[in-house]
This record gives C-alpha cells, sequence and structure tokens, in this order.
C-alpha cells in the first residue's frame, strides 16, 4: 500500500473514533507493521512493510493499534483488549497473519546443511544452527552473507570463531581471577576495562564502572602495570 495513503487512512480512524491529539507516524521497524506509543499518543507503522502489505492488511493493522489506544496503557492483548479491536472492526489477533509479506533481511545464514537463518542487524556472535540441533555445536556454525555477498565480521568475531573450533587453548592457563584487564573487540563494551571476578569455562566476569561483563577469553587482555602503579624499592 502507498505509506502516504496509510498514514491518511490510519489519521481518518483516529478521527473517527475520537482519538483527538493522536498523530500517525511512520518508523524503520522491519519485524513489527505497527505499535501504539501511549506517552506520546501516537500510532506507528513500518514504512518498509507498510509498502508490502495490501490496504486490507494495513487496515488491520491500524485497527489493532488503534484498539489499543483506546483501550488504554495495561491491557496488552488481554480481553478487554480482543473486544474493542473486534467492535470497531478488526480482528482480534496479536500477530499479523502468516500470509503477509516480510520485510528481506541483509543478512542471512547458512549452515553447513543448508538450513538459513535471517537477521535484520549484524551478527555479533558466533551462532549455530537451530534446526541442526537445540545446542551449540560448532559443526552447525553459520556462514553469513550480507545482501548475498561473503560478509567479513570483523576481528572480535573472528577470534570468537578459532576458539570454538580450536578449543584446545581454552584448557590452558588463563588469567586469575583478580587481573586488571581490558575487553577487546568492536563491540559496543570494546576498550572497557576492568577486574576479573570470576573465570568461567569460556569466559570471564569481568567487573567494571558500566557493571558487570561476561567476556569469551578470546577478547579479554591484561592490563600492562604502570610505573605508577609498581611496588616501590625500599
Amino acid at each position: 500500500m502507498d505509506v502516504g495513503a496509510a498514514v491518511a487512512m490510519a489519521e481518518g480512524v483516529l478521527a473517527q473514533h475520537g482519538l483527538r491529539g493522536w498523530t500517525v507516524v511512520l518508523d524503520r521497524a522491519k519485524k513489527r507493521a505497527g505499535v501504539c506509543r501511549f506517552d506520546r499518543r501516537q500510532i506507528g507503522l513500518s514504512r518498509e512493510l507498510t509498502a508490502l502489505h495490501s490496504e486490507a492488511e494495513v487496515r488491520e493493522t491500524v485497527l489493532h493499534e488503534v484498539a489499543h489506544a483506546l483501550t488504554g496503557p495495561g491491557h496488552g492483548h488481554d480481553a478487554r483488549w480482543r473486544a474493542t479491536a473486534r467492535r470497531i472492526g478488526g480482528t482480534g489477533e496479536r500477530l499479523v497473519a502468516v500470509t503477509a509479506p516480510r520485510a528481506p533481511a541483509p543478512w542471512v545464514g547458512t549452515c553447513p546443511r543448508g538450513h538459513t537463518s535471517e537477521r535484520h542487524r549484524r551478527p555479533q556472535r558466533v551462532t549455530a544452527c537451530g534446526v541442526c540441533g537445540p545446542a551449540f555445536d560448532v559443526a552447525h556454525v553459520l556462514t553469513w552473507r550480507h545482501h548475498g555477498r561473503p560478509a567479513d565480521l570483523g576481528e572480535a568475531y573472528a577470534a570468537e570463531l578459532a576458539r570454538l573450533r580450536d578449543p584446545a587453548p581454552a584448557a590452558g592457563p588463563r588469567l586469575p581471577v583478580g587481573t586488571l584487564v581490558r575487553v577487546r573487540g568492536a563491540g559496543r563494551f570494546a576498550g572497557t576495562a576492568g577486574r576479573i571476578v570470576k573465570r568461567g569455562r569460556t569466559k570471564y566476569h569481568v567487573a567494571t564502572a558500566r557493571g558487570l561483563l561476561a567476556a569469551p577469553f578470546a577478547l579479554v587482555e591484561a592490563e600492562p602495570v604502570s610505573a605508577a602503579a609498581a611496588p616501590r624499592g625500599r
């Protein structure tokens, strides 16, 4: 459906049900078609999914969110919300119909057996195929492509994958509890310093100013002791 026409339709439904002061906005959501933001008195529609969905599917999304607005916060998808949704012409279903188009994911991972998994965001951790088995198995690790092309997932990802494929070093000496360390890699905690408070089977638990972090062995390195911190001679 044309997104401009969808916004106009949604605004008409709001007015029809007396929701004055409410607005309709388009957002960048990829997995959910709509949202009701009570604090902003706002109905949000996914720009991408709205463009993919038919007019009937968009109207159902609008009625779903308007029912939330009419019911008020604290009800979720309870009986009162369902009754309201059906009263104004909706189905009262929680989820978009399984037949409705989905936004294509830019990241596609494939396991050695050919099963695929999609992501809308760049994978940060090594993931194994959930179809091949419920437990993680390095033999079922997904290989990722971005928009159909092989992807370089960065140093931290490569280090984790190397450790998982060659677990023998994990049995060797590790940094002791109490060691001052710094987290390496490219994630949001990269460069964070702290002190090891616990050592697990594959990860350190590091106390930092940002809270307790669980970081893989391969991404943690000891901080060099500065001259100012070194013991003084007599």
